[in-house]
């Protein structure tokens, strides 16, 4: 009999559709539109050292900190960028962004502990919670609506900005009143840097003590990583502690090639490569908006990440999966980042350029047929 805490986790609707993408195109030529990740390869410069760094014998566990040549680069990032003071003690790497936000959570969550998220977030925060016994909470992100969310049991609020699936950047205001009103702020910034019209605040800006932040991040967006499992948490020494004891215990520490490997990140030489990765992501951006406001369709202001979550007004998952079958065309259903995206869809733009006027194409089929 499985545990009850895995009962209540539930899939990950994006996976599930990628799967029947998968079947269909033994036949047929899909577009994919659902998957978040880069379609660039990882930069040339990170890809060499890694396997430098296999040559040169680094194929053991590290620190479970992580190497503090990775720690002081990223150390240096957030000084240089926000003026913060970061030493190597406040950060720890771990493999991926996700498991830091799940070390994040458990650091602080006990059975009861209610979570502020947003209506709609990144399916696997309510699933992450509950894990950890705690109770996620969706609201919307403005004053008014976490005014009336917060509650004697609020431990934190997860703040996703830029946001998937939204491709948004949270307001200065919510910052102020999180850090005025809730105990922790869990800051998930894996898209950061993948900005493309005004300014994307970090954490760090409204609290460069750390007494209340957990910062988690990462080079899997945008560095084009994500099969290299790399990230990391920043937050105070007590935090980072708890987390270590969890990376102690669970995991050893972060693939050691793949930290070696991202050290290689914060080079010029890898800049402009990403600097090219951000101007072609904004040309594919434009292009999705042109097409969805061409449809009709209600849009949001997705201004960064790789995602436009437009309202169709009809019921999105059944929208996704008619034109995943008789078009071939893989969107993700906007319900599965919460209730208020019923009559959403997710399109992502982390395809190219050719591909994502072929699948807007399709869908302009779609509806034009119906």
């Amino acid at each position: 009999m499985l545990s009850k805490r895995l009962l209540n986790f539930e899939s990950f609707e994006v996976m599930d559709i990628l799967s029947l993408a998968q079947k269909l195109e033994k036949e047929h030529k899909v577009i994919h539109l659902e998957i978040g990740e880069p379609d660039f390869n990882t930069p040339k410069s990170i890809v060499e050292e890694g396997i430098k760094s296999l040559k040169e014998g680094f194929t053991h566990y590290t620190d479970s900190r992580g190497i503090l040549e990775l720690r002081e680069k990223i150390s240096n990032l957030y000084k240089n960028k926000y003026k913060a003071d970061i030493n190597p003690d406040n950060i720890i790497i771990t493999g991926g962004s996700s498991l830091g936000l799940f070390f994040a959570l458990s650091s602080i969550i006990d059975e009861g502990d209610e979570v502020l998220i947003q209506n709609p977030s990144y399916p696997c925060y309510k699933n992450f919670i509950k894990f950890l016994g705690g109770k996620p909470v969706f609201c919307d992100f403005t004053v008014e609506s976490l005014e009336k969310a917060i509650s004697n049991k609020t431990k934190a609020i997860i703040i996703n900005s830029p946001s998937n699936p939204l491709g948004e950047v949270v307001d200065k205001e919510i910052y102020e009143f999180a850090y005025e009103y809730i105990p922790y702020i869990i800051s998930d910034e894996i898209y950061n840097g993948l900005v493309y019209e005004g300014k994307c605040y970090s954490a760090i800006e409204f609290d460069e003590n750390l007494e209340k932040t957990i910062l988690v991040n990462g080079f899997s967006k945008l560095y084009a990583m994500t099969g290299w499992r790399i990230g990391y948490v920043i937050s105070n020494k007590k935090i980072i502690e708890g987390v270590l004891k969890l990376q102690q215990n669970l995991f050893i520490s972060a693939p050691t090639m793949s930290q070696y490997a991202a050290l290689k990140a914060f080079e010029k030489e890898t800049e402009k490569e990403i600097n090219n990765m951000i101007k072609e992501f904004n040309r594919r951006r434009k292009l999705v908006l042109k097409y969805v406001k061409y449809f009709g369709w209600k849009v949001n202001n997705p201004i960064a990440a790789y995602y436009v979550f437009p309202n169709i007004g009809e019921d999105g998952r059944e929208f996704t999966y008619k034109l995943l079958k008789e078009k071939y065309v893989a969107l993700t259903p906007g319900i599965g980042f919460g209730s208020k995206g019923k009559n959403c869809i997710r399109i992502s733009y982390a395809n190219s350029y050719e591909n994502i006027k072929e699948g807007l194409k399709r869908i302009r089929e779609f509806l034009d047929e119906r």
